[in-house]
Parts: C-alpha cells; structure tokens; sequence
C-alpha cells in the first residue's frame, strides 16, 4: 500500500511538472519527432504594505519638491522684483505730497528786542541820522524809477512762466432743448511737478459743472486735464496735467512758482499781482498790503487775509507774490472787491496739500470765535469757540448746534480755539463721526451738551 501510495504521489508530481503547450503544438511536436520547448509563467505577488509605503514615500518626495520650489521661487521673485518694476512699469510709484507747515510769528516775538547798552543805542541814532540825511539829500532820477520797475518786471517775467490758463466747457440744455456750451477761464500757477503728473492751483469755479478742461501754457501749448479736487469754503482747485501729455519744448520753458510764508506779511510790503488781476490770464499789477487782517472767520477755518492797494473787478484771480517771487496770497472770485484782497497762503497750505493728494476735505459747518480769558471774565462765558453762525444745512446744524453755543471740546480732546478746531478737523475725513463737546447757556447758566456729529465733504 505505502509503494502504491509513493508511486501515485511520484506520479502526480510528475503530472505536476509536466510543461504544458497550447493546442495544435503537442500534435505537430509529435509528428515531427521534436522534444517540445516548455513555456513557463512567471508571477510575483506583492506585499500590500510594501506597496503603500513606497506610494507614501513618493508623495513625500513631492510635497518636499513642491515645497522647496516654493521657496527658491520666492525668493527669485523677491530679489528680481525692484528690477521687473523698474524694466516694465509705465509709471514710476507716487509718494505723498507734503507741504512743511509755516511758524506762525507772533507779536510779541516781532516787539521783543535785545537789551541794549546807552552807548549801542547813541550808535544806532547816529547811523539812522546818516541814512535819512543822505536819503533826504540824495536827488531821485527817471532812471532809478526806471531801475526799480525793471527789477520788478523781471521777477513778473519769471513768474509768468508758471501761469496758465484754465479753460472750462459745459453744455447746458435751454428750454427748447437746444444744446448750449458755455466757456470759463481762470488763472492757475504751477506750483508742483511729480514724476507723473503737473499739479496746478486755481480757482474753484473751474471744477463746477465742467465737462472739459483745458490748459494753455506760457508757450501756447494746449493739453486736457482735470478736477483732482476741489474745496468750496476756500474757494480753490487742484488741476491735474499728465506729464506725458506735455512735450519737451513745454517742459523747458515752463517753471514752477513756489509757496512763500504769509505770515511775514506786512503793511507797507510791494507786491506783484499775478495771474489775471485785470481781468485776462497774464496781467501783472505792482502795489503794496495796505493792511494785514490776522483772523477772519471763515467755515471750520481762521484765514489771514492780505489787502492791497491794486483795484480789481469781479472776475479777478490770481496770486499775490513777495519779490522774491513766491506766493504769499491767493485771490479767488470769493474774496475780491474795490481793492484786490487775497488769503494768506500759510493757512491754505493744508488744504494744498490734501488737495494735491486727491484726498476730500471734512466739513463741518460753524463759524466761530475765540473766547479768551480776559472775554470770559469780562462777559461770564465759558472759555471755547463762541458759535456765531451753524451754517444752514450744514452737518452741525442738523444735529442742533446753534448759535450761542460754546464748543470746548472734540472726541474727548479740549478745543478752545477755532485754529485748534481746523486744526483737528484737518485730520479727520467726510464721513467720521465727531463727538461735540459744548456749553448752552439756559435760565441755570451754562449746561453742558454733547452733539455727535457726522462730517460732510467740504
């Protein structure tokens, strides 16, 4: 039995190993007499945890790849940008305008003198006895006439360099339907010139209701332009020239004026009026500052205003100029008269400023006055800005402040005059809310009141 069963096993590992052919061959083998050739398959199965963790370590070795990519990309990019900018940028990148603010001089700074010894001061007698006897003596001619006007003209000439002309069109509907087109023009001085852009200072009533502006230059060159911004309260505009709009002959034959410091002004000071002072773009006027009004109440404002001897109409714009050929005073068609008078350009240089940079002006609508102590004392009201006037409409008079209210304080902060409140409001913009603090008088006396104000756009 154990011989049966090792010969049937022997037997079936030899069927086992017997090679197996595909159909047709085994009868041609056998009839050609040929040891058939075996064919044999090979199979391998994997391991399936081998096989995931080579999956795993491959989407390792990506992500890594990816990572490191990342980086070097970053910081090919970093290190090329300034270059890519400079190589492929139209413009260059603007940087803020800024106008450094002027000292204010006070009186008692101009009056205060050195002590001086009795010998110094005899000195100083004597040398002012020289200078008028020789004045006195001395016979004026034609010529030196002649001498001081020409020193004058050629300071106008250079001046009238930067004045152009703003030209506005509207077209306006009448009642027939029938389409009309209205003409302005105003002077403007070019007072800044960026990497991309002319900025002019002009009067407001080029910006209202325009559809087209224009400007012409010393050399008769026109370009389009446009508003940047506006302030209604002063009076004045920023208009915008594209510098690439401009060609190179232009380029050289215009110049900026530059800002002079208005709180230096004096009376008795000559002048030049530039600009259109008689009425067409280009006149010039010589005359003096009659006299220096230091605080005039304006909206949300205090201006100096500067009066001249130089007569002028309505339509009157332009700029009043020192000799040395920078702007002291703006004239605008809000501040002419018998005799030209012009704001101070000291307190109009924020407004500049922020013009300049398209940035609105906030607005909130009272005219004020300071009460100082010796006015508190005197009349028992609280030291503040004594309301004169909330202006109809405006944000202030819409949330009840009145006239005869005494404002003393902004968002927590004390405010006791109208220059710290133009001051304050200056760093604010339409659309934030102030919080009011202010004293109303009632059969008690004065009672304290807050008014939160939401500021408009000047």
């Amino acid at each position: 039995m154990a011989d049966l069963n090792d010969r049937n096993q022997g037997g079936r590992e030899a069927s086992d190993e017997t090679p197996k052919y595909p159909e047709g061959e085994k009868e041609d083998r056998q009839v050609t007499g040929q040891e058939p050739e075996p064919m044999f398959v090979r199979e391998r199965i994997l391991n399936k945890a081998e096989s995931r963790r080579k999956w795993i370590n491959r989407i390792a070795v990506l992500v890594v790849s990816a990572v490191i990519f990342g980086v070097v990309s970053c910081l090919v990019f970093a290190g090329l940008r300034p270059y890519a900018e400079k190589w492929f940028s139209k413009e260059p990148p603007e940087t803020a305008i800024h106008i450094p603010k002027d000292e204010e001089t006070t009186a008692s700074a101009e009056t205060e003198t050195p002590e001086t010894t009795t010998e110094e001061t005899e000195t100083e007698e004597d040398i002012k006895d020289v200078v008028e006897s020789a004045v006195e003596s001395y016979r004026w001619s034609v010529e030196d006439y002649e001498n001081l006007y020409e020193a004058m003209s050629q300071t106008a000439a250079g001046v009238n360099t930067g004045i152009v002309t703003v030209t506005t069109r509207t077209q306006e509907t009448d009642w027939f339907n029938n389409t009309i087109e209205t003409e302005g023009k105003a002077s403007g001085v070019i007072w800044n010139v960026t990497a991309s852009e002319m900025l002019i200072l002009t009067s407001y009533q080029v910006s209202e209701n325009e559809t087209t502006v224009e400007v012409t230059f010393c050399n008769g060159t026109k370009v389009s332009a446009f508003v940047k911004a506006a302030d209604g309260k002063t009076g004045i505009a920023i208009v915008c020239v594209p510098l690439g709009s401009v060609d190179e002959v232009t380029k050289s034959a215009v110049s900026q004026v530059p800002l002079g410091n208005s709180f230096g002004a004096k009376i008795g000071q000559p002048v030049i009026l530039a600009g259109s002072p008689k009425d067409y773009v280009g006149s010039v006027a010589y005359g003096m500052i009659t006299y220096v009004r230091p605080s005039v109440q304006k909206e949300d404002a205090e201006v100096r205003m500067l009066y001249t001897d130089v007569s002028t109409s309505a339509q009157a714009t332009g700029f009043v100029l020192n000799l040395d050929g920078q702007i002291i005073g703006m004239i605008t068609s809000k501040t002419v008269g018998t005799n030209t008078s012009a704001i101070g350009i000291s307190d109009l240089k924020t407004v500049i400023e922020r013009l300049s940079n398209g940035v609105p002006l906030a607005y909130m609508g009272v005219i004020g006055q300071d009460v100082t102590e010796e006015i508190s004392e005197k009349h028992q009201v609280p030291k503040g800005i004594y309301v004169s006037d909330a202006v109809l409409e405006g944000p202030a008079y819409n949330v009840g402040i009145q006239s005869g209210d005494v404002i003393v304080g902004l968002d927590g902060t004390e405010v006791l005059t109208v220059k710290e409140l133009q001051s304050y409001l200056e760093g604010k913009n339409p659309g934030d809310t102030v919080l009011v603090k202010a004293q109303r008088i009632g059969r008690e006396g004065y009672t304290e009141i807050e008014f939160p104000v939401g500021l408009g756009v000047r």
